[in-house]
């Protein structure tokens, strides 16, 4: 397999886990810092808001991961030999 190609597939193995943290991320941790969010404007001690920590989820997930998985692929086609 060319070294190209490796890098590809490891870039959309990497997407697609990505996508799949995305997923969980956004149904299970995402409403139980909103509601802390939004219980905790009463004290004003609310600290950072979901939508930032989401954002950094986001980016990690759908940029940073593909971006390894292509340098990842890149590794593994060079262990071939």
């Amino acid at each position: 397999m060319s070294g190209f190609a490796a890098r590809l597939i490891g870039a959309f193995v990497f997407l697609l886990i990505g996508v799949a943290e995305v997923i969980v991320i956004r149904r299970s941790v995402y409403p139980v810092i909103r509601w802390r969010h939004e219980k905790a404007k009463l004290t004003q001690s609310q600290g950072r808001d979901p939508g930032w920590i989401m954002g950094v989820a986001w980016f990690q997930g759908l940029v940073l991961m593909p971006i390894f998985g292509f340098m990842a692929g890149g590794w593994l086609s060079a262990s071939e030999g």
